[in-house]
């Protein structure tokens, strides 16, 4: 831990960076530590045999959860640290002590079922500041296997903190098309639910071993299935589903409902996509090999392996006569050949009817990422780049006084390559003016999470 002063204008600052250990990606064989939940790409130096049977016999209150995203899951009384599976790990707002697990009361408990998979995020109720997450559970009893299930669950807090677990509803899903779902979006009446072409299915029974700790090995693009959005009904659990061609995509922007000019029930699911799957092979290499530090380095294998065709995808899906519609946003960015991801927009406005966008983008060929700001009123964008400088993803603190969907501040940590230091920087929402630099005494990897919790 360590904490800087400044001073800006009329207000001080203090900035307090603490890391906690998450072994995701690298093992030491000379302290014990292992990578104790699947790892999705590669650990370094590789599972022995023994420590891939030690992964997989570990109950699920023994396995570390290796750190992905941030929540508030209980009104502020705690952060709450995510990935894909119900473990949780809770830690003190302000200076992040440990202050123990949290397995959901949705994982199953039964000598008769297990869990595979939860969202790495949760999807927030704007209005009643519930939050919805799913578990993907599985029966161990042989005649029951071939079905999976993801079963959605709503979590609500007392104001001491207590968190409560209510079942909204089940997808089921045979065990040869199992999507991964690293997050969904909630608007006022539903769960929207993309299960995108990511596939994962074991090679085989006998491999299972194997790919449970190197899931790379187990996950394609499914060039010959469809993509499925459901509509999960919050309060009865009713499913509505959508099938439309293969999509590849990740974190939503946002989910909203309106009424079209006919009096029909629309629901509106923006995501940042890529443009063409058909443009490079993605199952030619691993969706995670982009985070590979000899990958990273060689932008001539970002560049032209690498999916970077991004567009801006609209799906308008019309819940009164089960029709779609699929709208592009104009490509308006410069430079056009950069991935966008990791959106990010005012908290207040997740399942609201919005303008304003927040993204990283990164260019494969330079490997240099920006901070752009995406107007989905206008189809306007605009962009914020320095030289050396990495924007890591977004995260939007709105003006408590404010009045305008844009009031607020982006931060973001940005890595500088010259020197590999990382400051943590302050933007003006509305025009990404630069308001304050920070000096963070530690490196912040360029995948990381984040979230505001407002004192």
């Amino acid at each position: 831990s360590s904490g800087i002063n400044a001073e800006y204008g009329s207000f001080n600052t203090f900035n307090t960076t603490t890391m906690i250990p998450s072994y995701l990606y690298n093992k030491t064989m000379e302290d014990g530590r292992l990578a104790l939940y699947a790892a999705m790409g590669d650990v370094a130096p590789d599972f022995t045999l023994a420590e891939q049977w030690e992964l997989m016999k570990k109950p699920m209150e023994k396995k570390d959860n290796a750190n992905v995203a941030i929540w508030d899951l209980n009104g502020g009384k705690s952060v709450t640290v995510t990935t894909e599976s119900p473990m949780m790990q809770q830690m003190t707002t302000k200076t992040l002590d440990y202050k123990g697990q949290y397995l959901s009361s949705a994982a199953p408990t039964s000598s008769t079922k297990t869990t595979l998979f939860s969202a790495a995020h949760f999807a927030k109720h704007t209005a009643s500041g519930n939050s919805y997450n799913y578990v993907l559970s599985m029966s161990l009893l042989p005649w029951e296997m071939t079905t999976l299930h993801y079963e959605f669950f709503e979590y609500s807090h007392t104001d001491t903190g207590e968190i409560k677990t209510k079942k909204i509803g089940s997808i089921p899903k045979p065990i040869s098309d199992i999507r991964m779902l690293h997050q969904f979006m909630a608007t006022d009446n539903f769960l929207v639910i993309p299960l995108w072409n990511l596939h994962f299915m074991p090679q085989s029974m006998v491999h299972v071993m194997y790919d449970m700790t190197h899931l790379c090995a187990s996950i394609s693009f499914a060039y010959d299935a469809p993509m499925y959005i459901h509509l999960m009904s919050i309060s009865t659990g009713q499913i509505y589903t959508f099938e439309m061609p293969p999509e590849r995509a990740i974190h939503p922007i946002n989910a909203f409902e309106r009424i079209n000019s006919k009096g029909e029930l629309e629901v509106v699911l923006d995501v940042p996509a890529t443009s063409d799957v058909n443009e490079v092979d993605l199952n030619a290499h691993c969706l995670f090999d982009v985070l590979k530090i000899p990958n990273c380095k060689d932008t001539e294998f970002m560049y032209n392996t690498m999916p970077w065709n991004s567009t801006l995808r609209r799906f308008i899906l019309n819940v009164n006569t089960m029709q779609h519609k699929i709208e592009d946003f104009p490509q308006s960015w410069t430079p056009v050949d950069t991935l966008v991801e990791f959106p990010m927009i005012n908290p207040a406005y997740y399942g609201k009817s919005y303008c304003f966008a927040y993204f990283q983008q990164w260019q494969y060929s330079t490997n240099n990422m920006f901070l752009m700001k995406y107007d989905l009123c206008t189809g306007k964008a605009i962009s914020w780049r320095e030289k050396n400088k990495n924007v890591l993803e977004p995260i939007f603190a709105a003006d408590p006084s404010g009045k305008s969907e844009d009031d607020g501040v982006i931060m973001a940590q940005v890595y500088d390559s010259s020197d590999a230091s990382t400051e943590l920087l302050v933007w003006d929402a509305k025009d990404l003016t630069v308001l304050a630099r920070f000096d963070n005494l530690v490196k912040v990897p360029f995948t990381i999470h984040g979230w505001w919790f407002a004192d």
